[in-house]
């Protein structure tokens, strides 16, 4: 199997996490990919990942370590696995998953947003050139108050959470989510809004995966 092949093998079965998920835009673990389709080699895999990145399709695509793998997939990388691809690798997955895979499938976790190890770095060590097209910047945006809202409706049903805490950190997701809309963010506020943000107990795994398409997306 080529880099391209894996990659848009890798793609489709984050599309396939997304179209699961009430909400597609989210960071999903996707830990289950290489032992699922019998991907040995950590470093192809990695390879893989950067050409879906360079090319806009996925946001935030890491791999930590240790196999851990987060990554959101974007409009146009949905869009892309819709029209089959280019390698053809997609299409003659959807004909025989089965031809595809190195043993069963694990049972699916529910569909929520997993937060990213904390060992996750970037998958590049540098931010791919020129500025991000404005429909991937529009993606983007989108994961974001998907995350922020559901932040907020967490917020206000834990009842662990104490009425000033939830006061403040409710605050700070509209400062946030304020911020992040504008066209010329201020850095160090987002980051000392989504630090406050972390130490919130309940939220902190969203905060955390928000932090993290924020800083890998140059947002």
């Amino acid at each position: 199997m080529t880099t391209e092949e894996l990659a848009e093998l890798f793609l489709a079965h984050l599309y396939d996490l997304a179209e699961a998920s009430p909400h597609p835009n989210f960071l999903f673990t996707v830990n289950d990919f290489a032992p699922m389709f019998g991907v040995s080699d950590g470093q192809e895999l990695q390879k893989a990942i950067n050409l879906l990145g360079d090319k806009g399709l996925v946001i935030s695509a890491a791999m930590d370590m240790m196999g851990g793998i987060s990554a959101a997939i974007t409009m146009e990388g949905s869009i892309f696995v819709e029209e089959g691809g280019e390698t053809g690798i997609i299409g003659r997955f959807r004909k025989d998953p089965g031809a595809f895979m190195a043993n069963t499938p694990p049972e699916a976790p529910p569909p929520h947003p997993e937060a990213p190890s904390s060992r996750v770095q970037p998958s590049r060590a540098e931010p791919p050139p020129g500025p991000p097209g404005a429909a991937s910047a529009s993606a983007v945006l989108r994961a974001v108050e998907a995350i922020i809202a559901d932040m907020a409706d967490i917020l206000e049903k834990d009842a662990g959470v104490g009425d000033s805490e939830r006061k403040d950190a409710i605050a700070d997701l509209a400062a946030l989510k304020i911020q992040l809309s504008r066209s010329a963010t201020n850095a160090r506020v987002v980051e000392a809004l989504i630090d406050g943000l972390c130490r919130v107990g309940p939220i902190a795994p969203l905060a955390a995966a928000l932090r993290s398409i924020v800083s890998g997306y140059d947002a």
